[in-house]
């Protein structure tokens, strides 16, 4: 009896250390590694990335879908929590939590570093051009899956004021491979369009508002002379081809006799200025001059005009006791508009009237009149 109870005692002790024993050989042999049975802690990697399902824990093996806010894109579209080999302790292998990833061609591979959110699609640093008639860039893709169908528009946003006219511009590209060149069609100086590349139907990758570079204006399209003030006018040109800076005057004076060279000006006024008054001028000189535009491309296509000078002051004239000006008169109507006014046709005569010895006021008109 007292054997029997002996060994039963001894079962009793001996069948919890093989218990023990035995859990011990089957759990994992470091810290934190987890068994076939347990869970994926949620890896930390960059703050922006989306997880679905959103969890704090996964099972080993459970897919997991990635995404990224707009515009960004997840270095692998899929991601499952694995395990590998790290050591062997004692004859036997000790295993370490592992994740996997999958992207393009869907097989899976490990992920040696963090997953971020990245730009897949990238416009090349410095290859951004625009000049007065186009827009070019050239793009790359690091991430092939995400730039399939890709799409590249270029359109007319508006002209640079509201007083020019600009041609509709609706041009579209389907981009492919993993880099390439993109051409907007001929555009309009100083004009505004806007670039974007997207996948439809809703994924922006690059979108830019861009104005064309400015070219030289054209000509003011009225020039003429005040006669009663001898004041040059232009009716002022609109910021079509680019920002109106100012305008250019050039003013030649030359000899009504026999065309000698007498003197040159040239004077630079700003945009909001229409009218210029030159200096006195020289009786029997006769005056060429020039109007042109200026934007930052430079100088425009001139106007011309030309005039010759009247008398500005009183005279004696013997057996004379009445005087006049000298008219001006103008260039060909292909220079100066119709009848040598741009489309007006004022009387070119200026008299004064002048008081003889006798008393009476005479006047005699000198020059001519223009045609009606």
């Amino acid at each position: 009896m007292a054997l029997q109870l002996l060994a039963l005692t001894f079962l009793l002790v001996l069948v919890p250390l093989l218990g023990a024993q035995a859990q011990e050989d089957t759990g994992p042999k470091t810290q934190g590694v987890p068994r076939e049975t347990e869970m994926c802690q949620k890896p930390s990697w960059d703050t922006r990335l989306r997880l679905a399902p959103n969890q704090e824990e996964y099972r080993r093996n459970e897919e997991v879908m990635l995404s990224c806010p707009e515009g960004l894109h997840p270095s692998f579209s899929h991601i499952k929590c694995s395990r590998e080999v790290q050591s062997i302790s004692t004859g036997k292998p000790v295993y370490r939590e592992v994740w996997m990833g999958k992207g393009t061609g869907g097989a899976w591979t490990h992920i040696l570093s963090k997953v971020e959110c990245v730009e897949a699609f990238q416009v090349v640093p410095g290859t951004l051009e625009v000049s007065t008639t186009s827009i070019k860039l050239n793009w790359t893709c690091s991430l092939p899956d995400a730039c399939q169908r890709m799409q590249a528009t270029c359109r007319l946003a508006g002209p640079s004021s509201s007083s020019c006219d600009a041609e509709e511009v609706t041009a579209q590209e389907m981009l492919r491979g993993q880099k390439g060149t993109f051409t907007c069609p001929p555009l309009q100086p100083f004009t505004d369009y806007s670039v974007t590349i997207s996948v439809p139907p809703s994924s922006i990758l690059f979108t830019r508002l861009l104005r064309t570079k400015a070219t030289v204006p054209e000509k003011p399209e009225r020039l003429w002379l005040d006669a009663s003030t001898g004041t040059l006018r232009w009716q002022a040109l609109p910021s079509c081809k680019g920002e109106i800076l100012g305008y250019q005057l050039n003013v030649t004076a030359r000899s009504a006799q026999d065309g000698s060279f007498l003197e040159f000006q040239q004077v630079t006024v700003n945009s909001s200025v229409t009218q210029y008054t030159p200096p006195r001028q020289m009786p029997g000189s006769k005056y060429t001059v020039t109007v042109q535009g200026v934007t930052a491309a430079g100088a425009g296509d001139a106007s011309h005009l030309e005039f010759q000078a009247y008398v500005s002051e009183l005279q004696s004239y013997e057996n004379s006791d009445h005087y006049c000006v000298i008219k001006e008169r103008f260039l060909a109507e292909e220079d100066a508009g119709r009848g040598g006014w741009a489309g007006e046709r004022p009387s070119l005569s200026l008299c004064r009237t002048l008081e003889d010895h006798s008393g009476r006021k005479r006047a005699e008109i000198a020059g001519r009149t223009t045609p009606a």
